[in-house]
């Protein structure tokens, strides 16, 4: 049986732990609690697997949008026949209007690295001061995916900062600044930025132009991939579009990378994400994604792919 199909599995049957979800009614919405199930498989093109069970319980359950508790974690990476566990205990948070998806979006804890533990996490505050402009504010962190960064227990954290600005009726613009230190004592200062004009409006569908760029402070590292300089463009198509209660989203393109003052390489990148309720107030979210633009492993031909699975079930206390 092969990864994905494995890992679905696996989601299903933290689900059928799961007590039935609840009839309560509206008066008694906030006093839900709810079980949390996500699976998470990832490979690239050298060999290098993850695969990320997660399972927990959401204390103060109201909506999809609004929602805390924690949940525990083991990803297992593996490389022919190398393989390392990384377990880890995660608090989980969010807060945010529905209408235009300001708040907070936080999970954030610890997981331990060969021996050592190491904060990991994903955290985005998001403000519109104005129906046209939208600012986050974005500190992350997580394990480096590579056997020699893990066999060190090399992780990186991700300060960042985004505007997004509307320009009339169908073009925005977004750009991101960031710092990216790693725990070998490298750093990476990171530019990103994205036009989106939307081309047919009624349908979702949008065409776009990204670009994404760092500089390294460190050279002489052979754990992963870090190049003084990269830079990558690609542009596309993408789709968002209420398709009955779902939301469906994607994206199709390709660009080129070039690292220091090597010669430029082509790249693509699909994903496909779709998120809704089930049965009752079930709500389940799937995501593929697919890219060959370089990452941190070191092959020459790089492609690196996806499938995130997870499921909220709440329940009556």
């Amino acid at each position: 049986m092969n990864p994905p199909i494995r890992a679905a599995l696996a989601t299903l049957a933290v689900l059928s732990l799961a007590p039935s979800v609840s009839t309560a009614t509206e008066g008694e919405q906030d006093e839900r609690t709810g079980v949390l199930a996500e699976s998470r498989f990832e490979s690239d093109a050298d060999d290098f697997d993850a695969l990320m069970l997660r399972g927990g319980l959401l204390l103060d359950y109201e909506s999809h949008l609004q929602n805390g508790g924690f949940a525990v974690q083991d990803t297992r990476y593996s490389q022919g026949n190398w393989s390392e566990d990384v377990p880890g205990v995660i608090g989980v948070y969010r807060s945010q209007k529905r209408d235009t998806m300001e708040g907070v979006r936080a999970e954030a804890g610890v997981v331990s690295v060969a021996g050592r533990a190491r904060p990991v996490g994903d955290i985005t505050w998001s403000l519109r001061p104005r129906e046209s402009t939208g600012l986050e504010l974005i500190a992350a962190g997580d394990v480096v995916g590579t056997r020699e960064a893990i066999e060190q227990s090399i992780t990186y954290g991700l300060l960042a900062a985004s505007v997004e600005q509307q320009f009339g009726q169908r073009l925005t613009g977004i750009a991101l600044v960031g710092w990216q230190p790693f725990t070998d004592g490298n750093s990476r200062t990171l530019f990103r930025a994205r036009l989106i004009l939307s081309v047919v409006p009624e349908q979702g569908v949008s065409a776009q132009v990204r670009w994404r760029q760092f500089t390294s402070s460190g050279d002489g590292t052979t754990a992963y991939y870090n190049p003084g300089r990269y830079r990558n463009w690609d542009a596309g198509l993408s789709l968002r579009r209420h398709v009955g209660t779902w939301v469906v989203s994607g994206l199709a393109g390709a660009g080129q990378e070039r690292a220091d003052s090597g010669s430029s390489q082509t790249t693509g990148i699909a994903e496909l994400r779709a998120e809704g309720p089930l049965s009752g107030d079930m709500r389940l979210a799937v995501g593929l994604v697919y890219s060959s633009a370089a990452g941190f492993a070191t092959s020459p031909d790089y492609w690196y792919g996806a499938v995130n699975v997870s499921l909220v079930v709440p329940f009556g206390r």
